[in-house]
């Protein structure tokens, strides 16, 4: 080959011939190749263009900044061009983060699960409406919220703070119709004691209205009041309400001592009590007598020798000597030497009776306890 090559295209002088023949297509702005530029050229930009292409350095991302998320992010680079090397390593860093977060929560899964066990257990749910002990969570607290709200709506319906009680009152009081009729500030039915003049009332018993009493009435039996003069208020057993009874007034305990009371009775009780023999306490009486026997003799036998003196007693068949020196008696038959058999004559009883002479007169004792004496009043509409 000629190494001046004067007779190449466009009179090319070089000897290799890619350098001399021209590339007549279209332009290709992405590869860098115009029209004309010879095919070295040309072919140096399709291999460099295909080696970008292969290893991805060449490939330049277009997708805007705002679509990638914070994990991909922080893997690529603040400046310049995205290609496809550097977002692929991007996302590759990315998933192994995700990888050892997932790792993480595996590892935890056991105690994840125990905890949504315990949150997910079944609930007391006590006063909840609409869910039962094994209604999830969300359905209990949804419940619970429901029945705070309902309190919360009740309360600021029915109850008023402590602070203010005093002010709402006095605003109910003011607000009232003033009247000088006593009954305005009483609860119908309900007995109240009272300490003032029965000049407030007529010879029935009820009120007077131009005293302020109207529908007042003193609680003597008369204008449908209980008769409570002279007594003592209990409050009723049967048909009132309520729990299980102390045993001190249970009538089930001791139906004698606890009278199962009923609204209205009034024929219980006395002022004073008499007491029974088998109410009285277990108790002794100490009797002492003296009895003083009859004069009467007991003959005892001796066999001891016959002493000497002069015979002190006389008894039939028997006479009786004091013993020389001994100070006692040696009986012996009269007339005769011979000493008696020992023995005595036959005992003799003695019967003694005792009386007690009957103690107390009958009466009875005081059954008052300590008392304040008042008038009952009622008001009845």
């Amino acid at each position: 080959m000629s190494t001046n090559c004067s007779n190449c295209y466009n009179g090319c002088t070089e000897i290799v011939s890619d350098r001399c023949i021209r590339y007549t297509g279209i332009d290709i702005p992405v590869l860098g190749i115009k029209t004309g530029d010879s095919l070295s050229y040309v072919e140096q930009a399709l291999i460099t263009f295909l080696t970008s292409t292969l290893d991805g350095s060449g490939i330049v991302i277009t997708i805007p900044q705002a679509s990638y998320c914070e994990i991909v992010t922080k893997y690529l680079p603040t400046c310049g061009d995205i290609t496809a090397t550097v977002l692929f390593e991007a996302l590759i860093k990315s998933a192994c983060d995700l990888q050892n977060q997932i790792t993480i929560v595996s590892n935890n899964v056991t105690n994840v699960q125990a905890e949504v066990d315990v949150i997910e257990a079944n609930y007391n749910v006590s006063c909840l409406t609409g869910v039962s002990a094994n209604s999830g969570t969300h359905a209990i607290l949804q419940a619970t919220i429901d029945a705070f709200c309902a309190f919360v709506l009740e309360a600021d319906f029915r109850y008023v703070l402590s602070a203010n009680l005093n002010t709402l009152i006095q605003a109910y009081l003011d607000s009232l119709t003033p009247t000088t009729q006593y009954n305005a500030r009483m609860v119908p039915y309900s007995v109240v004691p009272y300490f003032g003049s029965n000049g407030n009332f007529d010879n029935t018993g009820a009120g007077l209205l131009a005293n302020g009493f109207d529908k007042i009435y003193l609680c003597n039996g008369n204008n449908g009041t209980p008769d409570l003069r002279g007594r003592v208020l209990v409050t009723a057993i049967n048909g009132m309400f309520g729990g299980g009874l102390s045993p001190t007034v249970d009538p089930a305990v001791n139906p004698v001592f606890n009278p199962n009371y009923t609204l209205g009775t009034n024929n219980i009780g006395s002022n004073s009590v008499v007491l029974d023999v088998p109410q009285m306490p277990i108790h002794t009486h100490a009797a002492t007598t003296v009895v003083t026997p009859s004069s009467h003799d007991h003959f005892i036998f001796n066999t001891s020798v016959v002493g000497s003196g002069a015979p002190v007693v006389s008894a039939t068949n028997y006479t009786a000597r004091e013993l020389t020196g001994a100070g006692a008696l040696d009986y012996f038959a009269s007339g005769s030497t011979t000493v008696p058999t020992l023995g005595k004559t036959s005992p003799t009883t003695i019967s003694v009776g005792v009386t007690n002479a009957s103690q107390g007169g009958g009466g009875a004792h005081d059954n008052k306890q300590p008392v304040y004496a008042c008038y009952y009043i009622m008001y009845i509409p």
